[in-house]
Parts: C-alpha cells; structure tokens; sequence
C-alpha cells in the first residue's frame, strides 16, 4: 500500500471577485522513507497543499470542493479536528515552516517551547524532558545545547533558528515531514547544512519529507521524485533526475533554465574613472557582557579598502553576520564610522558640510532588502516613488506625477499603479516600486541590498534584468550585497569575499568564480547546490559556524573553520597579497608561495 496519496484535490478559494481555483490536483504518491519535491514559483498552490494536508487551510475564504488525502490509507480530510489535533498533527506529521520566526513565540525561551511540545506529544517532564529535549538539540548539531534552550529565538541566527524548528518537529516523533521552503533566506553554506541534516535524518529515522521549493536546484540535490505544480495542476512529475534531463512541459523547461542561470557570468567593466574609494574602514559598536556595566567592542567592519570604478557592479558576497549590510550603512553614513574615509568623486563623503552631505545623499540611493517592509503601507505609490524628488528636487504638481509615471513604465509598471497601495502589488512588483524610488533623483550610485532574496524565480530573473537594462541605460554603478552566489555571478564585475569584517578575497568576478584562492570563497562556491551535478553527494558544507566579532580568533579569523589551516594561522596577521593585477586573497597560503 502507498503510503501518502492525494486523489482528485479541488481547493477552491471565495473572495468578492468571484471563485478561484487554487489547487486541482489528479494524483500524486509517496513512497515510505522517500523524498518528493514540489516546485512552482510564488502563488502557485505549494504552501496551499500543506496547509490543506494539516487540515490548517482557513475556510473561508479556502473550501475544498472535493478529493482525498491518503496517509496510511486514513483520508485526513475526513478525520474531525479533534483527532487531527490530538493524534494527527505533530505526532505523524510535523512541518518546518518557510520563515522560523514566525512559527515560533518570541516572549518564550526555546527550552519552554520545546518543553511544551514534548509533554504534549511524547509524556515527558521535568529532567527526563530537559535531557530529551538536548539530545533532540545534539541531532539538529545544535553545539551548546543546553545554553541554546536557555535563548529567546531572537538571540539566534537564521540557521540556528531553522534547526531548532526541525528539533521541534522531531520532539513531536513524527514520521511524515512536510518542509516548506525549508532554506529560503539561509546563507549558502547554512543552506547546505540544512539540506545533509534533513538528508540524514531523513535516513536515520526512516522519514517521509514532501519538500516545497520553488528552485530546481535543490530539489536536484535533495529530492527522489519532483511534481511540478504550475496554476494548482500538477502537470509533470517523475524521477527527479528525468524531470532534470529531459523536462516535458515548457513551465518546466523555464525552471530548470532559471536554474542553470547561475552558470553565466557578467562581463569585465573596462572603466578607469573611480566614483568610490574606500579607505580603511571601520565599524564598531559597543556592546554590554549580559548584565555587567562593561563594554566590550564588537568589530562588524574592520579595515576594510577597495576601489568601485565608474559603471561597475561591485558584489559583496559572505554569510550572515560577516558585516556586508554594516559595510554598505556606514559608506552610506546610516552608521557614524569608527575610521576610515570614504571619497565619492573625489570628495570625503564624511565632511558633514550640508551641501557635500545632501549632494552625496542624492547621488547615492538604496533598493532594500524587504519590498514589503521598506515601503510606507500608507502612501501611494505616486508619494512613495516621489518621496527622493521632494527631498532633492523641485517638482511640484503635474510634473512630480508625469516623473513618477515615467519612473514607474521604465521599471515595468503602468501609470494607473500610481493610485494604488504596495500591499496591492505582489512581491516582484513591490521591487519594482522601490527600484523607482531608488531611480527618482538620478543617482549615479545605487545600492542593492538581497533584491531578489524576496521573491521566486521567475520574478528574480525579471529583476535582474530590469537591474541590467536600467544600468546600462543610465550607466549606474552598483553595489550588489547578495547571499545567492547565482545572482552575484550574473550581475557583478568585481567580488568582494567578506568574513567576520575583513575582506579575505577580492577581484574580478570571472576570475573569482573560475579560480576562488581563499579556503572560505572556496567553501562558499562548494556549497551551491548545481543543477548539473545531482545529489546530496555533490554538496560540501563548511563545519562550524563564524565566531564572534567581539572575541574573534587570533591571526587569521577564518582558521578555526578551515580545512587548510596551519598552527601558523593563528598567529599570522592577514593582509592583501595579490595572485593577479587586481586580485588579492588574505592567507597565509599565498604568502609561502609568493616567497618561493
């Protein structure tokens, strides 16, 4: 007998427009112990399903008009709410939610939160629970368990918040997982850990896993067998490896192409006017030791130097907490710098005369990360893509609003939009709006921080392309801060590899991506899922995670997670030692070999 199955699903979904068909399913099939992959871009019916399986989808404005739900041969859209609740959800099936944060209570520590769930599903309280709830802690590789349950879940980092919500679906001792976009917004090498976690507890504790994604190159290395939903149908499934090599359906085809995207670089810039110099940067923020009245210093950006020519793309690449959006906020003077000095076209960006300050600020605009957060829910569009021009401009009237029509057709977008609110655009169409903010005073400088980190593929590429056409169109130059390497490669010239504050790596991106020198570019570039290379055996993760910036290692930070390091490392000071004109990597490595 199969052991999950759903047959004929129709999910239908009320609104005052009219009726809508969401999902429209025929057949799909797990087998016990197997891993199946659906993927779809955004608004596709993915996370509709696994709320209708957990009998979680909200009715209404949902209603599900017909079809069956197999576990075990029990249909679980006829199993009533209580026994759903009490011997269904968390005791067979448990589900990794897309974003931790937002499955997990923030007034309660993570101990009282896993404790809860193991005295409800497994019985368990007091020491026997405490010990249950660190060795479920040690599965995820969780270190320092027992001061991790101490920790309110905004003490953590992303991937540590991940495998704490994969700890809590363990608890519950289910055997069914549903993982719903398990790795979205994670660091690649976070990313890939993840991945050969669930891979290995999947294997460890013979678990079903139904992965939602809206990547194919995940679902390349992680799943057995992938579905395609496209409009609610599924209209391919198979071995993932044939879905791969050879795609049936067009929608499928465009997939696996956005996925394969990542393989073509950018071209070399051949200018030589410099628009930024930055000088031996530096950030640091005074933080208190728990409750002592002692400060200690944390160095989020620490010496840092390079030179971003005029209509160059300089992407900064590095995991969670390096100091990549520090970076960017201090040149950008959103954080009063500890050192150093910034020049744009030859004036000391930090010279706090008024008319260098506003001149610098209007020629050097952001595109947030969050389109949703970073655009006023209140205002218009019309208010919120002029917001620049009132400050730095001087239209008024018919003008202001023929400027942002025009701003809003050269990103994409119609004139009618103007009138209408960020929360009635989907999330492809919110960047669009905070491009044509960033667009409004003409800056030659424009700061893109994670732009498609929101969005799903299709509405990346579209972005992306936009972000080349409107360079090219304008001859902006850009600083691209990304943790999705693919998007670094297609966008930027240069690379700057950054790693607890420093930069360990810089170059041209062609030479960067063929031929990484650092051990950590490495490791980064390693832990990319390809498309090309199926498999968990194909991925290589980097152990441990980036020590703390206010009691970094001695010597080289990065040595106490490399593969390559010596006993020298620990006491070599890093600085730039250059392989080419205009690379240079910060190890000891090349030290020894430029000697010879």
């Amino acid at each position: 007998m199969v052991y999950f199955e759903v047959n004929n699903l129709i999910v239908h979904h009320r609104t005052y427009e009219g009726v809508e068909t969401v999902l429209d399913i025929d057949h799909f099939e797990i087998d016990k112990g197997t891993t199946f992959g659906i993927v779809g871009e955004s608004g596709q019916g993915k996370t509709v399903l696994a709320l209708t399986i957990l009998q979680l989808l909200q009715c209404p404005p949902g209603e599900i008009i017909s079809g069956e739900i197999l576990l075990d041969g029990i249909d679980l859209l006829k199993v009533s709410q209580r026994k759903m609740q009490q011997q269904i959800r968390g005791r067979k099936i448990a589900m990794i939610f897309q974003d931790p944060m937002s499955c997990m209570n923030p007034v309660f520590t993570v101990g009282k939160q896993m404790l809860d769930v193991i005295a409800k599903n497994r019985g368990l309280k007091g020491t026997e629970a405490l010990d249950f709830a660190i060795d479920m802690l040690g599965m995820v590789r969780l270190s320092d368990a027992e001061n991790t349950l101490t920790k309110y879940p905004h003490q953590l980092s992303g991937g540590q918040r991940q495998r704490v919500v994969i700890a809590l679906a363990l608890c519950c001792g289910a055997e069914f997982l549903i993982a719903d976009e398990p790795t979205r917004n994670l660091d690649v090498t976070i990313q890939a850990s993840i991945l050969l976690l669930l891979k290995e507890l999947q294997t460890k504790l013979n678990m079903t896993v139904l992965f939602i994604s809206n990547s194919m190159g995940l679902v390349s290395a992680f799943c057995d067998r992938t579905a395609i939903l496209s409009g609610g149908k599924i209209i391919e499934q198979g071995n993932t490896s044939d879905i791969i090599l050879n795609p049936q359906q067009a929608y499928t085809k465009l997939l696996v192409e956005a996925a394969s995207l990542s393989n073509k670089s950018a071209p070399a810039h051949s200018g030589v006017e410099v628009l930024l110099k930055v000088e031996h940067l530096k950030k640091y923020f005074e933080v208190s030791k728990g409750l002592s009245k002692n400060k200690q210093q944390l160095k989020a950006v620490d010496d840092v130097s390079f030179e971003l020519k005029k209509g160059e793309v300089l992407g900064i690449v590095g995991e969670s907490g390096c100091g990549k959006s520090t970076l960017v906020n201090t040149i950008l003077s959103l954080f009063e710098p500890t050192g150093g000095d910034v020049w744009f076209e030859g004036q000391n960006a930090f010279l706090k005369k008024k008319k260098t300050d506003n001149a610098f600020k209007k020629n050097v605009q952001i595109v947030f990360q969050d389109p949703f957060w970073s655009l006023n829910p209140r205002w218009f569009v019309k208010d919120i893509v002029a917001e620049p021009i009132d400050a730095y401009g001087k239209l008024k009237g018919g003008e202001r609003l023929s400027r942002v029509n025009k701003l809003l057709e050269m990103v994409g977008l119609h004139k009618e939009d103007a009138f209408k609110y960020p929360h009635e655009f989907s999330g492809g169409q919110r960047q669009r709006i905070a491009i044509a903010r960033s667009l409004a005073s003409n800056p030659k400088l424009v700061v893109l921080d994670e732009p498609t980190s929101s969005i799903d593929v299709f509405s990346q590429a579209q972005i992306l392309g936009l972000l080349k056409d409107l360079k090219d169109e304008f001859n902006l130059t850009n600083i691209l801060i990304s943790h999705d390497l693919g998007v670094v490669n297609q966008m930027a010239n240069k690379i700057a590899v950054m790693y607890l504050g420093k930069i360990v790596e810089f170059g041209p991106a062609s030479e960067v991506f063929n031929d990484p020198r650092h051990p950590y570019t490495k490791a980064l570039f390693n832990s990319i899922p390809k498309i090309d290379k199926m498999g968990m055996e194909n991925i290589v993760t980097l152990e441990g995670t980036i020590p703390s910036p206010i009691n970094p290692p001695s010597g080289c930070s990065f040595h106490t997670r490399c593969a390559n390091a010596c006993e020298a490392c620990s006491e070599w000071n890093p600085y730039p030692i250059y392989v080419d004109k205009e690379h240079y990597v910060s190890c000891i490595l090349y030290e020894e070999t430029k000697e010879e």
